[in-house]
C-alpha cells in the first residue's frame, strides 16, 4: 500500500520531504508523541495510522519523525524508556554485569531520569505534547514525572539555556527557551471492553478522565494561572482526553486466532429450513417478498459517523487549528500570556532550535566530563539525575532522622560500664528506635553507621573488661582502669570445708580462688574448721624461684596414656605406648604395691546392706570363735583370696569380705623394704596447672590442694534418729538432712606366720590385740555415707539414688546405701528449691562415719568429667585411711581443670544424659585392719604397702 506520509530520524530529513515544510514557511505546528508502547518498535503512532520502516530498531534517545503532505503538524516520536522494547534492553544489560548485584531502586531511578530528559526534550521543541497511554485509567506517578519536569526547568535549564541559546541560530527564543507553554494531550489506546462504546458513554469516560487530571495538575501546580510559571497548558473549553474505543490497538494475534477459529467451528448452517423452502416454492417469481437492501436505521447511520468522526487525527487537529489561528493560549490561562509567548517557526529555524536544544540536554549528557565555561550546565551534566531521586532523598532524611533516635535512645539507657551483652541489649532497642523513622534501600547502611557510633561510644571508656569467670560469668570492671583482681558482681552462697559454716563467695576467676583461696578464708570464720583433723593432700614444693607450670600440648593433653583410665583408639593402635607405659609405671612401683594393685582390681563385689534396728555404730557379735584349726584358717585365707582375685567364690555369696590381718613385725619389714611414699620423683621446678587426674605425671604435683579430707569430730555426733543439725551442717533442705546406712560383712584371715618371730609375737602382743583376736574373726561394720549436693544459692541436700533426691527417714530403706555407692552419682542435679530459675546443684561433698572396729575405712574418690576425658583424683599415691570411730568429711573441687582446659559445667542438663555433665565413679570406699604403726595425718610416711593391704568395698 501506498502510504500517505513520510518518516524518517532526526535529524537526517529527505531532501524533498524539507521542500514541502518550507513551502508551510512560518505555520509549521509540532507535536511531540511520548509515553508507553508494548510493541517491539516502541511504535505509539498506530492510533494515527502510521508506523515506522520494518527495518526501524527502537533504541533509547532516538526520535523518529511523521509528516503527512497537506498538513501543517509535524509529529515528533520520543523513543524513551518508558517503552517496553527499550526497557527491555536496559534490564538485559543490567543482567550481564553478573559482578553487581540488580538493585531495583537504582535501576527504577536511572529510568525515570532518562525519561524526563527526554520529555524537557519535548516540552521546549513541541507545540503539543500527546501522552500515550496503554492502560485504560491515569497513572498517578505520572504527576511526579510531571513535579520533576518542572523542578528541573526552573532550577536547571533556566540557570543556563537562555544564556547558551544566545551564542547559537536559535539567539530568538533565548527568553523563553521554549516555543510556549505546551499544550499536553492524552491518548488512551484502549477502552475498557466490558463498557458499551456508544457516544455517551466513551464521553462520559473522557470527561470524567479530564477532571481527574485537571485536579491533579492544578493541585500539584503543574498548571497554574500564568503561562510563564506553568509546565503545561490545558485548554479550556476543549476536549483533552481521547479514548481509543473503536479501533483495537496492539490486538493479541493469538487470540484473534482462536476467535476465528470458534467462528468456523460454530458458523450455522446457511441451507433453509423445509417450511422455508415450501413458502418459497408458492412465490410467483424468486427473491418475492426480500427486500433488495436493509432498511435505514438512523441510529446506525449515527453511530457509523460517530466512528468516522471520533478519531485521534481529528482530535489532534482541532488543536492543531487552535495554534494556526493564534487562539492557541485563548482560555488556557486566566492571565492574558504576553506578547511573543507562543512562536510558530519554520522549518529552518525550528531545525536549528532542535539540533541545540538535543545536544545540549540529550548527546552531552553521556558525557559528565564534558568540557564548558558555563558552570550551571556543568552542574546541570553532573548533578542532573542525582537531583531528581528524591526518593533517595527522602529516605536519606528518615534515616537521619532515624539514626538520631537510635543514637539517642542508645547513649540515654547505656550505664556508666556495660558488657556485650548490655551492648547487644542497647543496640536491639536502638534499632528498634530508629525502624520507628528510618525507611528505605539506606537503612542499612544508616544502621551500619549507628552500630558503628554506639559501638565507639561503647569502648570510649564504658566498656567492661569481660573476663570470663571460670562460671562464664563476665568481669564488671572498667577494660580501661587497671584492675589486679577481677569481679563479675556475682554472688555464690558456699559452704565451708567441714560444712558448718556458709559464707558469700565471690565468682571465681581462676583455680585457686575456686578451690583454695575461699575455703581458706571461711575456714577464719569457722569454729569448727580451726579444730579439725585435716589430712594434708600432697602439694608442689619448689627448689628454684623461678619455678613454671608444666606445659601440654593442646592436641595431645593426656600424657602416660598407659596408666589405668587413659583412652584407647578402637584399633588397637596405642598398644604399644601402653606398654611402655605400664613398664614404667612398674619400674616406679615397689613389686608389693603392683601384686596388691592387681589384686584389688578384681576384688571389687557389690554386697548387700544389712539393715538393722541397731543404730550404734558399734562391733557386732562375732560369729565362730578362733578355736578353729591352723591349717583351715590358711585353706580359707587362700580360698578367700582366690575369690578376691577371680570375682566368684563362697564368700560373695554370704555378703562377706576377707581382710587379711599381717602381723605388726611384718608391716614394719613391708615399710622398710618398700621405703617411704616420697621415694617417688617428684619435680621441684615444674607443677601442674591443673588437678591430678588418673593420666596426669606422676612427678608433678599441684601448687595447692583442690579437695579437702577433715575430720570433724567423733562418730556419736551425728544421730541417724535426728540427721544432720542446723548447728552442725547448715543449709541442708527439709528431710534431705540423713546420711544413708551400709552394712558391710568382713571375714579377718590371719596371715601364716614365720617360725622364728612366733615367740617374739606371742610376747609382745597387747592385750587389745588379743582380745580382738579371741572375740571371732566376722566383723559386721556399720558405715554411714552421704553424698551431698550444693547449689549456688547455698541450698544442701543429699542423694538416696543418682537419680532421686533424699525426702527423710522414708527414703532409707534397705539396699539404699548400696545405689549411692555402687553406681555412678552425678556431679550435676537439678536443685529441688523452687525459683524461676532452675539451679543446678554439684556434688560437693561426702560424708563418711567410720565405725568403732579394728579396721581402716579408705577412701579414693575417682570424678570423671569431659566426657570421659579426664578422671580426678585426690592425688595421693597412698590412698587415705580414715581412723575409727568418727566422722569424716570428703570435700570435692568446685572447679575441674584438666591440663590445659577448663571444663565449665553444663548450662542446663539433658533428661537423657544426666551423667554428661560429669559423674563420680563407684568403688571409692576400701577397708584394711587398723596399722598403729601409721600416722594417718602424714601420707608422706606411709609405705606403699599400705596402699596395697585393703580390700574394695
Amino acid at each position: 500500500m501506498m502510504k500517505d506520509y513520510y518518516t524518517w530520524t532526526y535529524p537526517d530529513i529527505p531532501e524533498n520531504v524539507s521542500q514541502e515544510l518550507r513551502q508551510l514557511k512560518s505555520s509549521l505546528v509540532v507535536v511531540g508523541i511520548v509515553g508507553r508502547s508494548k510493541c517491539d518498535q516502541a511504535n505509539k503512532m498506530q492510533a494515527f495510522g502510521m508506523e515506522p520502516p520494518i527495518e526501524h530498531t527502537a533504541k533509547e534517545g532516538q526520535v523518529q519523525c511523521y509528516y503527512k503532505p497537506g498538513t501543517s503538524s509535524l509529529l515528533l516520536h520520543f523513543e524513551t524508556t518508558y517503552d517496553e522494547a527499550i526497557l527491555g534492553q536496559m534490564i538485559d544489560v543490567c543482567m550481564e554485569d553478573v559482578e553487581t548485584p540488580f538493585d531495583f531502586d537504582s535501576f527504577y531511578e536511572r529510568m525515570r531520569c532518562r525519561f524526563v530528559r527526554m520529555m524537557l526534550l519535548a516540552l521546549h521543541a513541541c507545540h503539543i505534547v500527546v501522552y500515550v497511554e496503554t492502560g485504560q485509567t491515569f497513572d498517578p506517578t505520572l504527576v511526579t514525572v510531571f513535579q520533576l519536569l518542572k523542578f528541573a526547568r526552573e532550577q536547571h535549564l533556566m540557570q543556563f539555556l537562555p544564556q547558551m541559546l544566545r551564542e547559537t541560530p536559535a539567539a530568538r527564543m533565548s527568553e523563553r527557551a521554549r516555543l510556549c507553554a505546551p499544550r499536553i494531550l492524552f491518548l488512551f489506546e484502549n477502552f475498557p471492553r466490558d463498557e458499551p462504546k456508544t457516544r455517551e458513554c466513551v464521553s462520559a469516560y473522557e470527561f470524567q478522565t479530564e477532571d481527574c487530571i485537571y485536579e491533579l495538575l492544578r493541585h500539584h501546580n503543574i498548571v497554574t494561572n500564568s503561562s510563564s510559571s506553568s509546565l503545561v497548558a490545558l485548554p479550556n473549553n476543549k476536549q483533552f482526553v481521547f479514548f481509543n474505543a473503536h479501533e483495537q490497538l496492539h490486538e493479541d494475534k493469538l487470540l484473534k486466532a482462536i476467535d476465528c477459529l470458534n467462528q468456523a467451528m460454530y458458523k450455522p448452517d446457511a441451507k433453509e429450513e423445509e417450511e422455508d423452502l415450501e413458502i418459497l416454492e408458492l412465490a410467483p417469481f424468486e427473491g418475492f417478498v426480500k427486500p433488495y437492501n436493509l432498511p435505514v436505521d438512523e441510529k446506525e447511520l449515527e453511530k457509523q459517523q460517530y466512528k468516522q468522526d471520533h478519531t485521534v487525527w481529528h482530535f489532534l487537529q482541532r488543536h492543531v487549528q487552535d495554534a494556526l489561528l493564534g487562539c492557541f493560549d485563548e482560555g488556557s490561562f486566566k492571565q492574558h500570556s504576553q506578547q511573543g509567548q507562543f512562536q510558530l517557526l519554520n522549518i529552518h529555524e525550528w531545525h536549528n532550535y532542535m539540533a541545540t536544544l538535543h545536544k545540549l540536554l540529550v548527546e552531552n549528557a553521556k558525557d559528565p566530563n564534558q568540557e564548558t565555561s558555563n558552570e550551571d550546565y556543568k552542574l546541570f551534566l553532573k548533578s542532573f539525575d542525582e537531583s531528581l531521586n528524591y526518593e533517595k532523598k527522602f529516605w536519606a532524611h528518615l534515616c537521619e532522622l532515624g539514626l538520631k533516635k537510635g543514637i539517642a535512645a542508645y547513649k540515654n539507657a547505656a550505664p556508666a560500664n556495660y558488657g556485650s551483652s548490655t551492648h547487644r541489649q542497647l543496640l536491639a532497642d536502638a534499632t528498634v528506635a530508629f525502624e520507628e523513622e528510618g525507611r528505605g534501600p539506606q537503612a542499612n547502611a544508616a544502621l551500619a553507621k549507628m552500630a558503628a557510633i554506639c559501638q565507639k561510644h561503647w569502648q570510649d571508656g564504658r566498656q567492661q573488661c569481660e573476663q570470663l569467670s571460670l562460671r562464664s560469668h563476665p568481669c564488671t570492671l572498667p577494660k580501661n582502669l587497671p584492675h589486679e583482681k577481677h569481679n563479675s558482681g556475682v554472688i555464690h552462697i558456699s559452704s565451708c570445708n567441714c560444712g558448718r559454716t556458709q559464707g558469700r563467695r565471690e565468682d571465681p576467676f581462676n583455680l585457686r580462688q575456686a578451690n583454695y583461696e575461699f575455703y581458706e578464708h571461711i575456714a577464719q570464720m569457722c569454729n569448727l574448721c580451726v579444730k579439725v583433723k585435716q589430712y594434708q593432700l600432697p602439694i608442689f614444693e619448689p627448689s628454684v624461684s623461678d619455678y613454671r607450670a608444666a606445659a601440654f600440648e593442646a592436641a595431645f593433653p593426656l600424657l602416660h596414656t598407659g596408666k589405668s583410665g587413659a583412652p584407647q583408639d578402637e584399633d588397637g593402635e596405642d598398644e604399644a605406648e601402653d606398654e611402655e607405659g605400664e613398664e614404667s609405671q612398674e619400674q616406679q612401683q615397689p613389686a608389693e604395691e603392683q601384686r596388691q594393685n592387681t589384686a584389688s582390681n578384681g576384688c571389687s563385689q557389690p554386697l548387700s546392706p544389712t539393715f538393722g534396728s541397731d543404730l550404734n555404730m558399734s562391733i557386732a557379735g562375732f560369729g565362730a570363735s578362733l578355736n578353729e584349726s591352723q591349717a583351715s584358717s590358711e585353706q580359707l585365707s587362700n580360698s578367700e583370696q582366690n575369690s578376691t582375685s577371680s570375682g566368684t567364690s563362697s564368700a560373695d555369696t554370704e555378703n562377706e569380705l576377707v581382710v587379711e590381718l599381717q602381723e605388726l613385725h611384718a608391716k614394719k619389714e613391708a615399710r622398710e623394704d618398700v621405703g617411704p611414699a616420697d621415694a617417688f620423683s617428684t619435680s621441684t621446678t615444674e607443677y601442674l596447672p591443673g588437678l591430678v587426674h588418673t593420666v596426669s605425671n606422676f612427678g608433678l604435683l599441684p601448687l595447692f590442694p583442690s579437695w579437702s579430707l577433715a575430720c570433724v569430730g567423733p562418730s556419736s555426733i551425728y544421730s541417724h534418729n535426728t540427721g544432720l543439725q542446723e548447728h552442725f551442717q547448715s543449709g541442708f533442705l527439709s528431710g534431705a538432712n540423713f546420711l544413708l546406712p551400709w552394712d558391710v560383712q568382713l571375714r579377718l584371715v590371719h596371715a601364716p606366720k614365720q617360725q622364728h618371730h612366733t615367740h617374739h609375737q606371742q610376747q609382745h602382743l597387747g592385750k587389745k590385740q588379743q582380745r580382738w583376736k579371741k572375740q571371732g574373726d566376722r566383723l559386721s561394720l556399720k558405715i554411714f555415707v552421704g553424698m551431698e549436693y550444693e547449689c549456688s544459692r547455698g541450698h544442701r541436700f543429699m542423694m538416696c539414688a543418682p537419680d532421686r533426691v533424699l525426702r527423710g527417714g522414708a527414703d532409707i530403706e534397705r539396699e539404699t546405701c548400696s545405689k549411692v555407692v555402687h553406681n555412678n552419682m552425678p556431679l550435676y542435679y537439678p536443685c529441688p528449691c523452687r525459683s524461676q530459675t532452675s539451679y543446678l546443684a554439684q556434688l560437693m561433698r561426702i560424708h563418711v562415719v567410720t565405725p568403732k572396729a579394728p579396721v581402716n575405712i579408705i577412701v579414693d574418690p575417682k570424678v570423671c568429667v569431659g566426657k570421659g576425658k579426664y578422671t580426678f583424683t585426690l592425688g595421693s599415691i597412698v590412698p587415705p585411711r580414715l581412723s575409727q570411730s568418727a566422722y569424716w568429711i570428703i570435700r570435692l573441687p568446685y572447679v575441674y581443670q584438666g591440663d590445659d582446659v577448663l571444663i565449665a559445667p553444663p548450662e542446663k542438663l539433658e533428661p537423657d544424659d544426666p551423667l554428661a555433665g560429669g559423674y563420680l565413679l563407684p568403688g571409692m570406699f576400701g577397708v584394711a585392719e587398723t596399722d598403729p604403726t601409721l600416722d594417718l595425718n602424714e601420707p608422706g610416711r606411709m609405705g606403699a604397702s599400705a596402699a596395697g593391704n585393703f580390700t574394695r568395698i
